[in-house]
């Protein structure tokens, strides 16, 4: 039984798509494009969450360069080591 034949038209409508080997080329390129449309949704929200998570970062980061009490304690910190080199700087004029 090398050939069976299909004797009733609605099976025959069925699995002529499945047996047509141009219909079923069809189909798997559209499921390989449907696939590769999926994937390259997914690489873009990932790529706007980075983007996202880059840009909270960034702000984070500016906010505490410019952050008040970190400024003010880099003022006094930097002060403080003006006012030890100019006391060493005078003890050697002195000396």
């Amino acid at each position: 039984m090398k050939f069976a034949r299909i004797t009733s038209p609605e099976a025959l409508d069925a699995l002529f798509p499945l047996v047509d080997e141009d219909i079923s080329a069809v189909a798997r390129d559209e499921a390989v494009a449907a696939e590769v449309a999926e994937i390259d949704a997914l690489i873009e929200e990932m790529e706007r969450e980075w983007a996202a998570a880059e840009r909270v970062e960034a702000f984070r980061v500016s906010r505490e360069l410019t952050d008040e009490v970190r400024a003010r304690r880099a003022m006094r910190r930097a002060s403080r080591e003006v006012l030890r080199s100019l006391a060493v700087r005078a003890g050697e004029v002195a000396a």
